[in-house]
């Protein structure tokens, strides 16, 4: 027997037992979290618990159950079940994005916050490489869409994902664990367990993960595979409730990740592009499938990302005179080591090319909360947050020349960057009569940041490292501090109980930014472009929120007209082979999202959700992509990509879903769920058409049975049926292009093939 035959075996025969002894354990299944007695879904994207339907935000909130059903593991997939979210691969993980209604960051330099901000049980994730970690006890993910700034603050101009895990429950014991393992060995185990140490007052809760999977690449070197899982995790959390009006909640967390990360494959190459050995790039790629399904390399650098993040959270709330004090102070670090070979041939142009990134963080967050349904409501607070973040960058290589045997040219690149900010923030609502309510809210926000950059040839070396590094250089300390004032004002209608209106108009913030990537010049220093502006978001949204037909339906649409000053851009010019950092002069999303929720059955559910965006970027001068003639915008080495759509910000986007489930006798009962998602074509490179990924559909689906107390359960699911491939990134070959084209790389992930595999849990 094979090994992935022999683990499906073990897994299916697990939970083959498991489900036969059903009645062996009394215990009840704990309930979903999110959803209350009445089957309303309950938020905190006010930083109050509130019923989806009555707020005026726009919202998608993914269940367990959801991203469990299509095999989402961490925000990397969320791409896949939320149509507004979009997901940009790249070499490492510190230059991966998520968008949110196609507007995102996508940056390398460590001086640039993300525009997306990541939140887990209220503590901010300062840096995007490090909110990519597996779900785990998740209860579940709010995406918040639009501006967030007013109580979600830094680094949330164009929307927020908040995570939200399971807490302890004070009154009862509880175990949850599964085992999967499909497609590519991809073998899964998760467990979590909640023990009542002193009935309604202590309750601990530990969880944790373990998740392995070959990657889809092969590197035809050495046979290894590429882009796989490896990574483990642990989570433990104390409640302490006092007296029903104290409490405190104890998070700590850590979690590993070690891979063979993240190799591009060609799709396609110049056949007169020659290295310093004389070979050409074809010759060096003549035993690879070259194409859009290419999963293969044949390299001599060694790609890697390891990554360790963990942290402590201490969360407070009190009653005070009435009202609730929440006080939540955390500590976070984050470690990153990753290398990648740039130019993916056995050949040395820079097989090092790594960098070790050490961040730390500190946030502290004071509320003060109004008791709910009262003539007015508010939520007011203060926010602090300190981070010190340190990486060291080396290059080592030819660089494409004809050196001498044993010599090398390259850089090591130190930089340092200490950020501090501070807000007040607050939002209110007035009742003024039973069905309207005038919103109102602000954020004053101060913030400072002092970098340090430093460029040396590297120890040995010949000479410095082109492109991606340069001549000696050390920056003098560049330092910025500004002060926003950013605010949302509004109204919502209650038209019937079950719908309601609303319009909000609100104005984000993402201060100032600093240039750090590697080939930072004094030039660029003495000019002031160093320092970029920061990021002013506008957002004027119009939202129905309703329940119908004895709120079997849930039907809620959102409009929007989004604009952003001075968006912190960087781009990649393939013709020098670099990434430029500058302030794009206006980006524009416009459009309109669909939600609804149809219960028409006992047991059956079908849900849809429809994004159409509609992006546009003014005043954004960025390199010509290879061939581009001055017939097609090119002027000189530059062009000028006004009026263009975003890149990798599909027009339409859309997911459709189905689950049913039924009693099989008086044991067991049979679950089934589909779901069909959606993205039209994108480019990722403006301008450049062969950069485009067209548009793809997924569908995913999975059959199950469960004892009818949910105690035990076994599933067999599939993902990406239809074995639909698609890139999460397209671009030019390194040190592969000339006048007249280029070569074409590509970032595939298993997501892109069709895998199947079989989960087995137990639950009491």
């Amino acid at each position: 027997m094979g090994k992935f035959q022999g683990r499906l075996w073990l897994c299916a025969s697990l939970g083959a037992m498991l489900a036969g002894s059903g009645g062996q354990v009394q215990a009840g299944a704990q309930p979903q979290a999110a959803d209350n007695a009445n089957g309303d879904i309950i938020v905190t994207a006010q930083k109050r618990e509130q019923n989806l339907q009555d707020v005026p935000v726009s919202v998608s909130v993914l269940s367990a159950a959801a991203l469990t059903n299509n095999r989402v593991a961490g925000i990397e997939q969320l791409a896949q079940i939320a149509p507004s979210v979009n997901f940009t691969n790249s070499a490492n993980t510190r230059g991966q994005g998520v968008s949110v209604r196609g507007i995102g960051t996508l940056n390398f330099s460590d001086g640039v916050e993300p525009s997306v901000s990541t939140v887990i049980d209220g503590v901010v994730i300062g840096r995007s490489a490090a909110s990519f970690f597996d779900f785990s006890d998740i209860q579940r993910v709010e995406v918040l869409r639009g501006p967030q700034g007013t109580l979600f603050g830094k680094n949330a101009s164009a929307g927020a994902i908040n995570l939200v895990t399971e807490r302890p429950s004070l009154s009862r014991n509880a175990l949850d664990a599964s085992i999967s393992y499909g497609s590519y060995n991809d073998f899964r185990l998760k467990g979590s367990a909640s023990a009542v140490l002193a009935k309604d007052h202590l309750a601990l809760r530990l969880s944790g993960f373990r998740s392995s999977a070959d990657g889809v690449i092969t590197n035809l070197a050495n046979g290894k595979n590429l882009n796989n899982i490896n990574t483990w995790g642990l989570r433990g959390k104390l409640l302490w409730d006092l007296d029903g009006d104290t409490s405190f909640y104890l998070i700590g967390d850590y979690s590993k990740n070690d891979r063979r990360c993240c190799v591009s494959t060609i799709r396609s190459v110049l056949p007169t592009t020659t290295y310093y050995t004389g070979q050409t790039r074809a010759q060096l790629t003549a035993n690879q499938p070259l194409g859009p399904t290419n999963t293969f390399v044949n390299m001599d650098g060694l790609p890697f990302g390891n990554q360790k993040a963990g942290g402590a959270s201490l969360e407070g709330n009190t009653k005070l005179l009435g009202q609730t004090l929440t006080s939540i102070t955390a500590w976070r670090e984050f470690d990153d080591y990753d290398n990648n070979d740039t130019d993916g041939v056995q050949v040395n142009v820079y097989n090092v090319n790594n960098a070790r990134q050490h961040q730390k963080q500190f946030t502290q967050e004071l509320r003060l909360t109004s008791p709910a349904r009262q003539r007015l409501e508010y939520v007011l607070g203060l926010f602090y947050f300190w981070q010190d973040l340190r990486t060291t960058t080396q290059i080592q290589g030819t660089g494409n020349q004809v050196l001498a045997p044993g010599a090398y040219v390259g850089n090591q690149i130190d930089r340092d960057i200490k950020n501090n900010n501070g807000a007040a923030f607050g939002q209110l609502t007035f009742h003024a009569t039973d069905a309207l309510s005038l919103i109102g809210g602000f954020r004053l926000t101060t913030e400072s940041a002092d970098a340090n950059f430093n460029r040396a040839v590297l120890a040995g070396a010949v000479g410095p490292a082109t492109g991606l590094g340069g001549p000696a250089y050390q920056a003098p300390t560049l330092h910025f501090a500004h002060t926003d004032f950013s605010y949302k004002a509004g109204a919502e209608y209650k038209i019937s109980p079950d719908v309601m209106a609303y319009l909000t108009y609100t104005r984000g913030y993402k201060g100032p930014a600093i240039n750090l990537l590697n080939n930072l010049s004094a030039s660029v220093v003495n000019s002031g472009q160093a320092i970029l502006k920061p990021e002013i978001a506008r957002n004027l949204e119009v939202g129905l929120r309703t329940q119908l037909f004895d709120r079997k339906l849930t039907f809620n649409i959102t409009g929007f007209h989004e604009t952003f000053a001075n968006f912190q851009a960087q781009t990649f010019n393939s013709i020098l082979s670099t990434f430029t950092l500058a302030n794009a002069g206006k980006l524009t999303s416009n459009g309109a999202e669909i939600e609804a929720i149809l219960h028409p059955l006992t047991g059956l559910n079908l849900s849809a959700n429809v994004a159409y965006t509609d992006t546009k970027v003014e005043g954004l001068v960025v390199g010509c992509y290879p061939g581009q003639t001055a017939a097609l915008g090119c002027a000189g080495t530059m062009q000028d990509v006004s009026g263009q759509a975003l890149t990798n910000a599909p027009k339409w986007a859309f997911t459709l879903a189905a689950d049913y489930s039924r009693d099989l006798g008086d044991n067991l009962r049979a679950k089934a769920s589909l779901g069909y998602t959606y993205r039209s074509s994108v480019l990722f490179s403006y301008a450049d058409p062969k950069t485009r990924q067209t548009g793809y559909g997924l569908l995913n689906g999975s059959l199950g049975v469960e004892t009818r107390d949910k105690r035990y359960r076994l599933t067999v699911w599939a993902k990406n049926l239809t074995n639909q491939h698609f890139a999460t990134s397209i671009a030019t070959g390194y040190l592969d292009t000339n006048a007249t084209g280029a070569g074409y790389t590509q970032l595939l992930t298993t997501d892109a093939f069709r895998t199947v595999g079989v989960e087995a849990g137990v639950r009491f």
